[in-house]
């Protein structure tokens, strides 16, 4: 028996047009001789099953089912295909492991910390791990350059702390 294969795809974050093209190549080069392929949109608005006819169905998120022709489709597995929020952060790791469904990411835990660059070192930091020089902004802080460069150093780049 084929089994029934998820494919999330989309996300919360600017990132979801390249989201969605990454879960589209997985959707079209997976086997579908072995699998039962399945792909869905993730958005903040709507989750659901988008078929070959891009016909839209609602997945029911209390158990990760999409409702189709009088049955519940379930999952054997769901692979994350998201990039960022919800796929990278957590947030859908968390999810599927509460409902107890296997999916293609590391759990939660490790989705989190990793996708927090200031946890994440803070975590590493005891452990002698290197890392490159690192200087926090929040939301309002006043920006000093001179500050900045004589910390991190020049040539330097700006990454979102959760990202």
């Amino acid at each position: 028996m084929k089994k029934n294969i998820a494919i999330i795809m989309g996300g919360y974050s600017s990132e979801y047009k390249i989201s969605l093209k990454s879960g589209n190549v997985v959707y079209n080069y997976l086997d579908k001789e072995k699998f039962n392929l399945y792909r869905i949109h993730i958005f903040k608005d709507k989750w659901v099953h988008v078929d070959d006819n891009e016909k839209e169905t609602p997945i029911d998120r209390n158990n990760f089912s999409i409702p189709l022709n009088g049955t519940s489709i379930t999952f054997d597995c769901i692979f994350n295909a998201i990039h960022g929020s919800p796929g990278e952060d957590g947030l859908m790791q968390a999810y599927f492991e509460l409902l107890g469904l296997k999916h293609t990411s590391c759990d939660f835990y490790q989705a989190a910390l990793t996708f927090n660059k200031r946890d994440l070192l803070s975590v590493l930091k005891p452990y002698g791990i290197k890392a490159a020089p690192s200087y926090y902004l929040n939301l309002g802080d006043d920006i000093n350059e001179n500050e900045i460069i004589e910390k991190v150093k020049l040539p330097c780049f700006v990454k979102a702390n959760k990202s």
